[in-house]
C-alpha cells in the first residue's frame, strides 16, 4: 500500500470491501449537489491566491472521510489524510503558501478530528507564527514526466490542483468511536483515541484497534455530504467561490483505510451487486441506465460516464471599461485511471502522459457573430488541452507564454516546462494582423465535432473512440458514450477603474460550466442511449 509523508508515521490499514449495505445503489451526479463523494475541480495559491474549501455532515450519523490532493499537471497525489466528521459537523481548512516558489500547504483551526491531527494532535508540525499548525504538501520526485521541474522534488506541482473526498463509512453517534467524535463545548470527545485506533506500539497484537479491524465501529457508506471552495486573493479583494461536484450510489460497502493509503478511489465504485455497478447519467429528459464491470479496478469508467460531455460552453467576459478578465477551469477528474504512461492510454482519452487532447471551439459574441479559431495559445498549431486540471485563459491580444494568468495564476512556460494554462483568443488574426476581436460572449469547447477545423482552417473532424459500456448484458447493444468526462467553471474578475479613495475596486465570481452529451447505442448519432 503506497504512503505519503503524512502517514510516516501511521500504520498501513488493510484494503478491503466490507459490510455490504442492504439496498440497491446505482452511482450517479446527484443534481442537488449532496452524497457520497465530493469533486472540487480547482485549488491554487499562486498568484496571491490562497484556497479555502469546507465539506458539511448533513446526516445524524459520524463520518469516515478519505481526504486527497491531486496536481494539476498529472493528478499525482501530493497530500491525503482521513477526516472523521460527527453527525451534522462541518470542517473547514485553508490552503496557502508561504512562498511565491514554495510547495501548498494547508492550515485549518477547526476541531473536526483528523488523523493525523492537523488542528492538534500527537505529532509534530510546524507552526505559524500565531502558533496555528500547518501541513506542508508532499514534494516527492514524480516520474510521470521527463521535464526538470515536473519530474523532481520541486513544489512547483502541490501549488495548484484538485481536491476528492470519499466517504469510507458511516460511524453510528452511540458507538465507541461516535462518542470521540461528537463534539461536546465545541471540541469532540477525544480525537487522540482515532488517532491511537491507527498507530500500533511495535509488539505483536499491540496495534490500534483500526489497525486490527478497520470495519470496526463502521457501517456502509449513506451519503448527505456537500462541500464547496473559494480562491480568495485578499490584495485584490476577491473571492471566487464555487459548490463541489457530488456523486451519490458511489459504495455500498465499507472502504475504511488508512491514512496515506491511496484507497479508496474513484477506482473503488462498487454496488450489492458484485462484480457490477450501474451508472445514472441524466440528459435531456432521459435516465440513462449503464452497467459497467469492477473487475480489475475497471469500475472507474462507471464513474466518466458521469462527467462525459460532448462539449462544455460557458461565458467569457473582456470589456475594458468594466476592467474584466475571464479565466476558465477544465479538470478532468477520472483522466489518471484512462491514462496511465506517457504511451498507454484507454478511450476516450487519446494520448499518454507526453501528449496532449486535441479539442474544437465555437466562439459568439453576444450578438449572434462569430469566427473559426484556427489555434490556442501557445501555438501548437492546433486547439488542444494537456493537463488534468485546465486553466483556459482568454484574451483580446496575444499572448506571452512565460507568463502567469492573472486570476487563478496559473504558471507560465518556464525552461523546458511548458504552460500549465492554454489561451483562448477572442480575436481572428491573419497574416499577423488581427481582423476582429470580440470583448464578450459565450464559447464552445468540444471534445467530440464532426465540424472541426484544423490550424489551417481546413475541416478535419475531431472523432475519438467512445467509453463503451463494459457489462450491457446478453444480446444487448453497449452505451457508447462519445466525448471527455470534464468539469469546471467560468472564473470572472471585474475591476472598477473609477473607484474613489477607500472603496472597493475589484469583485468576482465563479460559475459552472454548462454541457451537451452523447450517448449512442453504437456509433455517433445512431439510437441514442436508453
Amino acid at each position: 500500500m503506497k504512503k505519503n509523508t503524512m502517514a510516516t508515521a501511521i500504520v498501513a490499514g488493510l484494503a478491503g470491501v466490507a459490510g455490504i449495505a442492504n439496498i440497491s445503489t446505482a452511482v450517479n451526479l446527484n443534481p442537488d449537489g449532496v452524497g457520497q463523494v465530493l469533486i472540487y475541480p480547482y485549488y491554487t495559491v499562486n498568484g496571491g491566491n490562497t484556497t479555502v474549501m469546507s465539506v458539511v455532515n448533513t446526516t445524524s450519523a459520524g463520518k469516515a472521510v478519505k481526504v486527497r490532493f491531486l496536481d494539476a499537471r498529472n493528478s499525482r497525489e501530493v497530500l491525503d489524510f482521513n477526516l472523521y466528521l460527527s453527525e451534522y459537523d462541518v470542517w473547514t481548512a485553508g490552503l496557502f503558501s508561504l512562498a511565491d516558489s514554495g510547495p501548498g500547504n494547508i492550515v485549518t483551526t477547526d476541531t473536526s478530528c483528523t488523523v493525523p491531527g492537523i488542528e492538534s494532535g500527537i505529532f509534530l508540525l510546524p507552526t505559524l507564527a500565531d502558533g496555528r499548525r500547518y501541513f506542508p504538501f508532499r514534494t516527492s520526485a514524480f516520474t510521470d514526466f521527463s521535464a526538470a521541474g515536473l519530474n523532481t522534488a520541486s513544489p512547483t506541482r502541490t501549488r495548484d490542483g484538485y481536491v476528492e473526498i470519499i466517504e469510507m463509512g458511516s460511524i453510528p453517534t452511540n458507538s465507541t468511536f461516535g462518542s470521540a467524535l461528537t463534539h461536546s463545548n465545541g471540541r469532540p470527545g477525544s480525537c487522540a483515541f482515532l488517532e491511537a485506533a491507527w498507530l500500533g506500539s511495535g509488539s505483536p497484537g499491540a496495534n490500534g484497534i483500526w489497525v486490527q479491524d478497520p470495519f470496526f465501529d463502521l457501517e456502509p457508506p449513506s451519503g448527505g455530504l456537500f462541500g464547496g471552495a473559494a480562491i480568495v486573493d485578499v490584495a485584490d479583494g476577491t473571492y471566487l467561490s464555487y459548490n463541489a461536484e457530488a456523486i451519490d450510489g458511489f459504495s455500498a460497502s465499507i472502504q475504511h483505510t488508512a491514512p496515506g493509503s491511496i484507497f479508496p478511489n474513484l477506482a473503488s465504485v462498487n454496488s450489492t451487486t458484485p462484480g457490477n455497478v450501474t451508472s445514472y447519467v441524466f440528459d435531456r429528459g432521459r435516465l440513462i441506465t449503464s452497467n459497467w464491470t469492477t473487475a480489475g479496478g475497471g469500475g472507474f469508467r462507471a464513474v466518466s460516464a458521469l462527467f462525459m460531455r460532448e462539449a462544455v460552453f460557458n461565458e467569457y467576459e473582456l470589456d475594458t471599461n468594466l476592467g474584466a478578465g475571464t479565466e476558465w477551469v477544465v479538470t478532468f477528474p477520472t483522466r489518471k485511471f484512462h491514462v496511465t504512461s506517457s504511451t498507454g492510454f484507454t478511450a476516450p482519452f487519446t494520448s499518454g502522459f507526453s501528449g496532449c487532447e486535441r479539442v474544437s471551439s465555437r466562439i459568439y459574441d453576444r450578438e449572434e457573430r462569430t469566427f473559426a479559431l484556427f489555434d490556442f495559445s501557445p501555438g501548437a498549431g492546433q486547439q488542444q488541452v494537456c493537463w488534468e486540471a485546465n486553466p483556459l485563459w482568454f484574451s483580446r491580444t496575444p499572448l506571452n507564454s512565460a507568463s502567469a494568468t492573472p486570476i487563478l495564476g496559473a504558471p507560465g512556460a518556464a525552461g523546458s516546462v511548458s504552460s500549465l494554462w492554454t489561451g483562448i483568443p477572442t480575436y481572428l488574426e491573419v497574416f499577423g494582423i488581427i481582423q476582429r476581436t470580440f470583448t464578450n460572449g459565450w464559447f464552445w469547447l468540444g471534445f467530440y465535432d464532426e465540424n472541426a477545423i484544423n490550424g489551417q482552417g481546413i475541416p478535419t473532424p475531431l472523432t475519438r473512440a467512445p467509453l463503451v459500456e463494459t457489462n450491457p448484458g446478453a444480446g444487448n447493444t453497449p452505451d457508447s458514450y462519445y466525448g471527455l468526462p470534464a468539469v469546471g467553471f467560468w472564473a470572472l474578475r471585474v475591476v472598477n477603474v473609477n473607484q474613489g479613495a477607500g472603496l472597493q475596486a475589484s469583485y468576482a465570481g465563479a460559475y459552472p460550466h454548462r454541457a451537451s452529451r452523447a450517448c449512442f447505442k453504437g456509433a455517433f448519432g445512431t439510437a441514442p442511449c436508453d
